[in-house]
């Protein structure tokens, strides 16, 4: 091999060798959309105190402003339990192929929109599907389907982002079909938790509940300041409606479409509950930004609009 060619092939490594380093230090960041498609939803909410949308999937967090859609650059993991709280979000999930992240990912919390994110418990044992926390308060409550030796199975909160733990009774809680929990934006003590046969509500953290509503087969519950929203699911009509906590009065939501598929995901714009966002389980998702007067389609079947 002549000096010439060893120094072309010296140079075309470090060339290598540079792209390489570059890619892999790229500043994370909400970018222009390159997979427009995703499979699996597992969460959605405003994030950061809002106003941009952000959507938890399997493929990593996806970013929703006046621009239109925008796709994380990296760190792609699949939350489960996405949770938006005005500090940045809470979460469970599964780490991305490759990550050096133990699996699963245990309660983890991030402050800079994904970029990365605290383990704050349990890293590495559980991953909790059913996860709700307080937007302003920062409570959280989980529902724990893998009992360890640190945390038994069934409904528990931590005020302390995971340092501590309580465990709560569920007191005359008594369906058997559990859609969601849904905590208070600010008062701690308060959760919901949507099922087949209503909407039950604790005032004293989960010890003992009462029935807001006899609604059937509530499929998500979304708590506000003074009540919430909800989606039902009765002789195959998908309803969407509003209630407050004072007089439990509801007022039914005009929805996109008549023959709409079922709610799976309601998200409340924490400076105005004028503005939602709702997601079907066909990956349908749909914005108003005057409660149900008019929405905008923001994906169809999964597949993002432009």
């Amino acid at each position: 091999m002549t000096n010439k060619i060893k120094l072309f092939v010296g140079l075309l490594l470090m060339v290598v060798v540079m792209a390489a380093c570059n890619k892999g230090s790229e500043p994370y960041s909400f970018e222009e959309v390159k997979n427009n498609e995703f499979e699996h939803l597992h969460g959605l909410g405003y994030i950061n105190g809002g106003p941009d949308i952000v959507i938890s999937t399997h493929d990593g967090l996806y970013e929703y402003a006046k621009g239109g859609w925008k796709e994380a650059n990296s760190e792609k993991h699949d939350y489960m339990g996405f949770q938006t709280i005005r500090e940045g979000f809470f979460s469970s999930g599964h780490p991305e192929p490759g990550s050096d992240y133990k699996n699963p990912l245990g309660l983890v919390k991030s402050t800079d929109r994904g970029a990365s994110f605290d383990k704050l418990a349990f890293y590495g044992e559980i991953d909790f599907h059913y996860l709700a926390a307080g937007y302003d308060s920062n409570a959280i409550y989980v529902l724990n389907e893998i009992p360890t030796n640190e945390m038994s199975d069934g409904l528990h909160y931590t005020l302390d982002e995971g340092a501590t733990w309580e465990k709560t009774s569920l007191n005359e809680f008594n369906s058997e079909f559990i859609s969601n929990l849904a905590a208070h934006p600010s008062q701690k003590e308060m959760i919901a938790i949507g099922s087949k046969d209503g909407i039950f509500i604790s005032k004293d953290y989960g010890e003992k509940f009462e029935l807001l509503n006899d609604a059937k087969m509530v499929l998500f519950v979304a708590l506000t300041e003074n009540g919430g929203y909800y989606a039902s699911y009765e002789n195959e009509t998908t309803a969407l409606k509003s209630f407050t906590f004072d007089n439990h009065q509801e007022n039914s939501i005009q929805l996109p479409n008549e023959e709409m598929n079922p709610i799976a995901f309601i998200a409340v714009n924490p400076e105005d509950d004028q503005e939602i966002v709702i997601a079907t389980h066909n990956n349908d998702i749909y914005l108003t930004k005057n409660k149900g007067l008019n929405w905008n389609e923001l994906a169809v079947n999964g597949q993002l609009a432009k």
